[in-house]
């Protein structure tokens, strides 16, 4: 049975959820009123489904999303609970798998459910080859010979460990949900396969720790890349417990 949380400041709104969860056998490990004390759980602990309102306090749910990508120990799928229709664009921009209009409905919620799990089918270590055009024919390269994925001005970038290159269609965000666990974001817009980080260095000779500027060095790549201070602890923990 798939496991979630709801992170969800009505209470009678979380409840109600938490009762049609029930009815469609998925285990409820969590509910949240606001999106802090969420992250610092995620960050720590694994689900499968995140079900966030928008309209949280302190936050709103599509900034929470964005910050689940960052600290999550294992990114889970995101269903949108909300009133209001006009998020949808931005939410489906995040990779969210579904958009809940409230009162929540049963069927639609197994619906949004049975889409998860179709994804689950798809992703599940089915992914093993880039395709891409060189010189104007289609090539498969296996993930494996990757070392990280780079957007610049809305083009998504591959490149590889004997230093070519290679454009590639969506977004960012969509290879991050394909790609899953082999990869991770060091910056906002920059993702590094795992089995390729070798160590962090400082860039700068600055006294102050706390200022201090990262690069991940990644094999077979002669530059670091730039580390974002949010992505640093993440990394650390990447490279100390060799995930």
């Amino acid at each position: 049975m798939p496991s979630a949380i709801i992170v969800e400041d009505e209470v009678l709104a979380s409840e109600r959820l938490r009762v049609l969860l029930e009815e469609c056998q998925v285990v409820l490990l969590k509910t949240f009123h606001h999106a802090q004390p969420a992250l610092d759980w995620l960050s720590v602990h694994e689900v499968d489904i995140v079900f966030a309102d928008i309209g949280l306090p302190e936050m709103n749910g599509l900034e929470f999303v964005e910050r689940i990508k960052r600290v999550a120990k294992k990114q889970p799928h995101v269903i949108f609970t909300t009133a209001y229709e006009e998020h949808a664009l931005r939410a489906f921009e995040l990779a969210a798998a579904d958009y809940l209009l409230k009162p929540i409905k049963l069927a639609r919620l197994q619906a949004a459910l049975d889409r998860v799990g179709e994804k689950d089918e798809e992703n599940a270590d089915s992914f093993t080859h880039f395709k891409v055009f060189n010189r104007d024919r289609m090539v498969e390269i296996p993930w494996q010979q990757a070392r990280y994925l780079l957007a610049e001005h809305k083009t998504v970038f591959l490149f590889t460990g004997d230093g070519k290159s290679y454009e590639l269609p969506k977004t960012l965000v969509h290879w991050e949900e394909v790609l899953n666990d082999k990869v991770i974001r060091v910056h906002r817009n920059a993702l590094v396969f795992r089995h390729t980080l070798d160590c962090l260095i400082r860039l700068d000779n600055d006294d102050d720790e706390g200022n201090a500027s990262w690069g991940a060095q990644v094999l077979d790549v002669a530059e670091p890349l730039p580390v974002s201070r949010r992505q640093l602890s993440a990394i650390r923990r990447i490279l100390r417990d060799g995930q």
